[in-house]
């Protein structure tokens, strides 16, 4: 080959290359200390003592809740979502931050002292689109699947809102017929069944057996998807992931 010609190709080589990296964009990076989720990241405080839940950040605040370091279902580490910056009391110095509880209201929320966490970065993110019934699962602010969903009726409706993953659990036999095998229980209840099958109107996204009735708004509030798409999710949340519901 000449060597004029080799060289042009070397070069066109090269400028493919250079191409190719610029557009891979990096992840966006999280920042040191906690912020409200964004669609790229948020961020989880891991309860790593019992404590009270403040309705402000300071000691002598509203107690509004209390959480212990283990979740409800599966006993395994109590992380809640972060909704805020970290705030400081000026009065004593002692940081705070706001997270997001798993329990009723909903949209319930408070402040736990910075000292009582271990906080940690998250990218994923479950997005719910109850007009379109579907169900997106978000990495580094990208779409990384989507999903067929069901979901609530007009009386029982899912609620809308930034809710987050509060337990995923296996379901137990009796129950993989209509609830397929895993079970991702949300900081969400039902905001008109205060009872349900046994529980307390918790919603969570669900596999089921049902697939014919996917796409259609028929559940008593739960979110359900096929069998295989709740199991890439049990294997890809945790306790504290967002959970954004929408109309």
């Amino acid at each position: 080959m000449p060597v004029v010609a080799f060289l042009r190709i070397s070069a066109i080589v090269a400028l493919l290359c250079l191409a190719s990296l610029a557009s891979a964009a990096p992840a966006p990076q999280a920042a040191a200390e906690p912020g409200a989720p964004t669609a790229a990241f948020s961020w989880t405080a891991q309860i790593t003592r019992s404590v009270a839940v403040r309705k402000a950040p300071r000691d002598d605040a509203k107690v509004a809740a209390r959480v212990t370091t283990y979740t409800a279902f599966w006993r395994r580490a109590q992380q809640l979502m972060v909704l805020s910056a970290v705030q400081t009391d000026p009065a004593t110095g002692r940081r705070w931050v706001l997270v997001r509880l798993p329990g009723r209201p909903n949209l319930a929320q408070g402040f736990v002292p910075l000292d009582a966490v271990k906080l940690r970065a998250t990218r994923t993110r479950i997005v719910v689109r109850l007009g379109a019934r579907k169900v997106e699962l978000w990495k580094s602010g990208r779409r990384v699947a989507r999903y067929a969903a069901s979901v609530g009726t007009g009386s029982t409706p899912t609620p809308t809102g930034l809710f987050a993953v509060q337990d995923p659990v296996p379901s137990a036999d009796f129950q993989r017929s209509y609830l397929g095998p895993y079970i991702i229980t949300l900081t969400a209840y039902s905001p008109v069944l205060t009872s349900f099958m046994g529980g307390n109107g918790l919603v969570a996204i669900h596999g089921t057996n049902a697939t014919g009735l996917l796409g259609q708004a028929v559940s008593h509030g739960c979110v359900r998807i096929t069998n295989a798409a709740v199991t890439r999710l049990y294997r890809t949340v945790a306790p504290g992931t967002p959970v954004e519901i929408l109309r």
